[in-house]
């Protein structure tokens, strides 16, 4: 007992992993300070019940501020294990929400003060001396899953019991786009090696280009994930291609595992239609002796690197052809709705894509389908007696 209050205490390991003592005010069920030693002692049986549930029992020690907490979230190995582009996206969140919460115990940051964040990023303001125009909420909900992500991290390394209730934000459904029709693709291709209106080609890797825009659109790849295919991650003698390998990884030989470095750290199968293998067959007949990328860069001279990037010649390309609106991630989807029209079974057409929900995103997004295709299929219905 100090000061007429009764307070029990249970030994364990501190933050620092060194055993102490720690000491719990002892209530009665109503909440109330016990008043006598028979309540202390009914309250100590009770503590002494939940002492093993840690999530029962308060966090001890000291606190990092958020600032420091991020700054060391950032260099956890688990951190860094993420891809490049995935840590700097990290680095910039939660450099704002460093500037927004500054200081604050990791343990003390409030559902309020994520909310007045959010806001802030949705409305425009001023975070941390700094002014931000009004956010995309899909950005809003990035920074948010960001943060939740330092946290979380903070309960494990046992700083906080308990995440924030983090606030909902509502993200409109994107656009639905037009398919592009097989006379588009046409077009699109025919422009990647045309010429313009003096007689100059209207992009210089013309030919390279339009390699890219079939093989995207043959295989269903992501444009990152095809332009980090190697010619190793062809597999002409069972005819399939790996989307997502590793830099070491050979295609002939016996493989086993998952792993890889696709968008879900990840690597699949893509089996060949005819029109993939027509195009690696060309491709090959062409390929570079010295050159192990499928799409090496037009810069590369003497170093053998893949091309980082063909979005400038797409858009001479499509602004020659007059499909402004055409891109990479287009290809995509002509090549999951052709799937479909194809009477090819969802599961088989998500693992060519390398979504791992069975084919419902499938049916969701990729589904377009051609007026000619849909009319074929109407021709067919027959509701009768």
């Amino acid at each position: 007992m100090r000061a007429g209050v009764y307070y029990g205490s249970v030994w364990g390991a501190g933050a620092d992993g060194k055993k102490t003592a720690r000491k719990f005010r002892l209530l009665t069920p109503e909440g109330v300070p016990c008043g006598n030693l028979a309540e202390a002692k009914a309250a100590r049986d009770l503590l002494v019940g939940i002492k093993d549930n840690a999530a029962a029992l308060p966090v001890t020690g000291r606190k990092p501020g958020f600032s420091t907490w991020a700054d060391q979230y950032l260099n956890l190995s688990s951190t860094l294990t993420k891809k490049p582009g995935t840590v700097q996206n990290e680095t910039q969140s939660l450099a704002r929400w460093k500037s927004h919460l500054g200081s604050t115990l990791v343990d003390r940051i409030t559902t309020p003060m994520i909310a007045a964040y959010v806001e802030k990023r949705m409305k425009g303001g001023r975070i941390g001396g700094k002014e931000f125009a009004p956010a995309h909420p899909r950005t809003v909900r990035l920074d948010c899953i960001m943060l939740r992500a330092a946290l979380k991290a903070a309960c494990d390394a046992g700083f906080m019991r308990d995440l924030p209730r983090f606030p909902k934000v509502k993200v409109p459904p994107p656009p639905r786009r037009s398919l592009i029709t097989p006379p588009e693709f046409s077009a699109l291709l025919a422009a990647c090696v045309a010429s313009g209106e003096e007689g100059e080609p209207v992009t210089k890797n013309g030919e390279q280009l339009r390699d890219f825009l079939r093989f995207l659109a043959f295989s269903g790849c992501r444009e990152q994930e095809g332009l980090r295919v190697r010619w190793a991650h062809v597999d002409f003698e069972n005819r399939r291609l790996f989307i997502g390998a590793g830099e070491k990884f050979e295609a002939s030989a016996m493989t086993v595992g998952s792993g890889g470095n696709s968008k879900h750290s990840g690597s699949r199968v893509v089996d060949f239609n005819s029109q993939l293998e027509a195009l690696l067959l060309e491709m090959k007949a062409r390929r570079a002796p010295d050159c192990s990328w499928m799409f090496p860069s037009p810069q590369r001279g003497e170093k053998d690197i893949p091309a980082r990037s063909l979005r400038d010649s797409l858009r001479m390309v499509r602004e020659h052809a007059k499909l402004p609106d055409v891109g990479f991630h287009d290809l995509r989807h002509l090549f999951c709705s052709f799937c479909v029209m194809a009477g090819i079974d969802f599961m088989t057409i998500a693992g060519w894509a390398g979504h791992k929900d069975g084919g419902i995103r499938i049916g969701k997004v990729y589904g377009h389908l051609l007026d000619e295709h849909r009319q074929k299929m109407a021709a067919k219905l027959v509701i009768g007696m």
